[in-house]
């Protein structure tokens, strides 16, 4: 095990070929998140081949991509924290600090498991309002506040989840995580499928085999981190820690911010939609599936990135940290192009597979047009992404993903749907122009970028407080 943990040590902060090192700690994420695209397509499909009028199953399959941006806010702050957590604890390792990143480790997963149950209660007794506010009516507001309520109840082990992913992959360990939650996505797909298909549960099925799945990894996860030899769980790293906390908390804020703006971006989005035609949503949540297919892996590398970036930092190779920068830029873009090459002559196939409408066929397949296209402006989004959130800079983050939906992308669609009455194919023309704008502000951000550890300003408050009592 020492072996193997100084392997990836090595690949983060002194192999040569740093575009080896990425992709090599990349692969595991990739392959578990094409899993987790994997799956979101089953489930999407294995409803639209339920045996029920076709405007049930419309209206199940446009609920799933619907409430999806609800979720999301919910999840913000945990993902918040872990970004922070993350940032810290590979800058601790980078420092040699092992013991101070087990205890920022403790504190995270005890912040995850309460904001989990908190928000588990905030979306169960809202999820009315909140579906009213975005003009869901008849079949939509059903399955849709159905759905919602069966999964609110995972989100305390969908956070811990996120504690523990933290944990491990700012060690350098990407493999665990990814066979923990491959295998909670494979136990998902059967529970799916014998819900939907044994029990005939539709849309409630698919919820409750995510809900059993997300709970059943909890205990896996809490033993591994409690066994650790490096960041270890213990009483003492769990037990609440101020100074710790508001670290936590003051860089994991604005980077949940920037998360719950986005999906508020989203929300209100789909809301505008809903809205002007419900019959967009379920060839648009069609489309986001298949091209999550691509994009989910490449996403990995932004989480890569931002171990190699927040290690290289703590450890003082800042040359190294903006190498790693621009060598996961050079194999996002690549590995999108490819992937973009390999779908766009498949788009009506594709689109056949989960639709039976041809006008819902007709605007999938001119949604993946575009979706498609940007591939590429997505994987070097997500870079930036990785280097912001490696660096500690949360703030720029929040400032990076808000601007993009909430100046280029909202208030353009607002223009192009009430003004202009453009029509759905508003959603991809500022789609286009927030993703292109994003990536100019990125290079713009770029130059704020300091390099600096946020590690040495916590200790001395610490020894300040220390001193004084």
């Amino acid at each position: 095990m020492r072996e193997k943990r100084s392997n990836k040590t090595h690949l983060i902060l002194n192999d040569k070929n740093i575009i080896k090192g990425i992709l090599l700690l990349s692969l595991p994420i990739m392959l578990n998140n094409i899993i987790k695209a994997f799956h979101d397509v089953v489930d999407t499909f294995m409803i639209s081949k339920m045996d029920e009028l076709p405007e049930i199953v419309s209206a199940q399959m446009g609920a799933i991509g619907f409430v999806m941006p609800i979720f999301n806010i919910c999840q913000a702050l945990a993902i918040g924290m872990m970004t922070a957590g993350t940032a810290l604890m590979s800058q601790y390792i980078g420092a040699k600090k092992p013991e101070k990143a087990s205890k920022v480790s403790g504190q995270l997963l005890l912040l995850c498991a309460i904001v989990g149950v908190i928000f588990n209660a905030i979306l169960y007794f809202l999820a009315p309002t909140i579906l009213r506010l975005m003009n869901a009516e008849t079949y939509l507001f059903d399955y849709s506040l159905q759905y919602l309520r069966i999964r609110s109840f995972e989100l305390s082990s969908l956070f811990i989840f996120y504690a523990y992913q933290s944990t491990r992959q700012s060690q350098g360990d990407t493999v665990t995580p990814v066979i923990i939650n491959s295998s909670s996505i494979v136990v998902n797909i059967i529970f799916t499928a014998i819900f939907i298909f044994g029990f005939n549960l539709g849309l409630a099925g698919a919820a409750y085999g995510t809900l059993i799945a997300n709970i059943a990894i909890v205990p896996i996860c809490i033993l591994h981190m409690v066994k650790s030899s490096k960041i270890r769980l213990t009483k003492e790293t769990i037990k609440p820690d101020i100074k710790y906390d508001k670290k936590i908390l003051s860089l994991g804020i604005p980077s949940a911010i920037a998360q719950a703006f986005t999906s508020l971006a989203f929300l209100i989005i789909n809301g505008m939609m809903a809205g002007y035609d419900n019959g967009i949503l379920t060839p648009i949540t069609v489309g986001n599936k298949i091209n999550s297919m691509m994009l989910f892996p490449v996403m990995g590398i932004g989480t890569v990135l931002a171990t190699f970036v927040g290690q290289n930092i703590g450890a003082g190779n800042i040359k190294r940290a903006k190498k790693s920068f621009f060598s996961a830029i050079f194999l996002s873009v690549l590995i999108t192009t490819i992937g973009m090459l390999c779908l766009l002559p498949f788009k009506p196939q594709l689109a056949k597979i989960f639709l039976d409408i041809p006008s819902e066929i007709d605007i999938c397949v001119e949604y993946l047009n575009f979706l498609l296209l940007g591939l590429p402006l997505m994987g070097i989004f997500q870079c930036f992404n990785g280097l912001f959130q490696g660096a500690g800079r949360t703030g720029i983050v929040l400032i990076f993903a808000t601007t993009r939906l909430w100046i280029m992308r909202v208030p353009v669609l607002t223009l192009l749907l009430k003004v202009f009455d453009v029509g759905y194919p508003a959603v991809w023309i500022c789609m286009v122009i927030s993703n292109f704008g994003a990536v100019i502000l990125g290079i713009f951000l770029y130059k704020f970028i300091d390099f600096k550890p946020k590690i040495n300003k916590m200790h001395q408050k610490i020894k300040q407080e220390l001193s004084r009592g």
